[in-house]
């Protein structure tokens, strides 16, 4: 680790349910070179980060910037310094090389000769989450295909129609498509008859975050509000077996056996614990677990239960807790990232005292934003060590990363 001081910022907080909120944290930065990072994964001691990539053009960075678009980084998490205003150090900005870049195919890599930019309708972008499954010696992410900001509509966001899911194998080197759905079919999903075609079906709109557990990868889409399932069982045996057979678990309407009726909506966040899987939703703000069976695939019947809520989206205000990201600590507590502004959340599951955060009622484990002094700061995942330390992402940039920066941070609760 790098010298420092060590310096502990306090924060005023409410008693979590999970046991007890601490008094301070520790703030460190650990790794500056990822542009915008969105995703992380801790293997063999070396902390893997995906770079989510940058809305460009009319408000966006200009398209002369590198922003390293689907890359994937190995950073040293050995290597930090406490948080202090300013830039970081030499040690942060360098704490990190270059694993895989994105190549086409599988990847729609962004057309830079497109004009004007929003014509480019094939686009992968952003890029976002990252999970690694050991029998598979794959990473996966989810490619959320939409790039540039149309000047004309006033629109802020492009959202396409040919979003994926990839991953890259560790066995050959190279990337592979999961899921890939057919722009062409428009708004149709999935784009064809899987009882009669093979994959890849394409079931989700705007996927934003999949989790590899078992021999299975579950994935969630925004958009159109499904939880996917894919079997890996061949692609455990080949890597070149090819798009994995898939099938919906679930949509936007559930009946939980604690709380009736859940109309969920914008499925962003997933975790798993003690045979459960963890369902989280940015726009309508509910937080559902799932019974899964022994070899981890839904349990049958099926059981849901609601376990937390938070504020959903507010049409007038435009916003909302903003849930993209979660992950189970050691201790069995869960913790969310609330994405701007930045801050996280912690509490024990209990369907039998479910955790309301609505209306403030709950203060944050911890706040980033408050803690950097910049109210404007953007974090959508975080990953929780083995010994209860936070990292989490955020797409800050600093002036010597030429308006394509990130920053990795690392909190520790005292």
């Amino acid at each position: 680790m790098v010298p420092c001081a060590m310096l502990f910022l306090a924060l005023s907080m409410s008693t979590p349910p999970a046991g007890g909120a601490p008094a301070e944290v520790l703030l460190e930065r650990v790794s500056t070179v990822a542009s915008f990072p969105r995703g992380l994964q801790l293997v063999d001691g070396q902390l893997y980060v995906l770079c989510r990539g940058r809305v460009r053009d009319y408000g966006g960075v200009s398209a002369a910037v590198d922003d390293q678009a689907g890359a994937l980084f190995v950073v040293d998490p050995r290597v930090a310094e406490t948080y202090a205003p300013g830039d970081p150090g030499q040690a942060v900005r360098e704490n990190g090389k270059l694993l895989a870049e994105p190549t086409a195919p599988p990847f729609r890599l962004w057309d830079k000769t497109a004009n004007p930019p929003w014509k480019d309708r094939e686009t992968d972008r952003p890029y976002c989450s990252l999970s690694w499954h050991p029998p598979t010696q794959s990473f996966y992410i989810c490619a959320f295909s939409g790039i540039d900001r149309d000047e004309k509509s006033g629109k802020t966001f492009s959202k396409n129609l040919s979003d994926a899911i990839l991953r890259y194998d560790r066995r050959t080197s190279k990337w592979y498509e999961v899921e890939r759905h057919d722009s062409d079919k428009g708004g149709i999903y999935p784009h064809q008859d899987p009882a009669t075609q093979p994959p890849p079906h394409g079931w989700l709109n705007g996927p934003d975050n999949c989790l590899a557990i078992g021999s299975w990868l579950y994935a969630v889409s925004k958009e159109n509000g499904k939880l996917a399932l894919y079997d890996l069982r061949a692609l455990e045996r080949d890597p070149e077996a090819g798009a994995p057979p898939s099938e919906i678990v679930f949509e936007e309407r559930l009946e939980t056996r604690n709380a009736g009726v859940q109309q969920l909506a914008g499925h962003s966040a997933l975790a798993h614990r003690d045979g459960w899987l963890y369902v989280g939703t940015r726009t309508s703000g509910h937080v559902v677990r799932l019974k899964l069976g022994a070899d981890l695939r839904p349990a049958t019947p099926r059981v849901v239960e609601l376990v937390a809520t938070f504020d959903p989206y507010d049409p007038q205000t435009k916003k909302s807790a903003n849930i993209t990201d979660m992950c189970f600590g050691p201790d069995g507590a869960l913790y969310l990232v609330s994405a701007q502004p930045a801050r996280c959340y912690r509490f024990t599951p209990d369907p039998a005292r479910v955790f309301d955060a609505r209306n403030g009622t709950q203060a944050p484990c911890f706040d980033l934003a408050a803690l950097t002094a910049n109210p404007k700061m953007k974090s959508e995942n975080l990953l929780v060590d083995d010994v209860g330390r936070v990292y989490v992402t955020s797409g800050d940039a600093y002036g010597y990363q030429a308006g394509s920066g990130g920053v990795v941070w690392r909190v520790t609760l005292r």
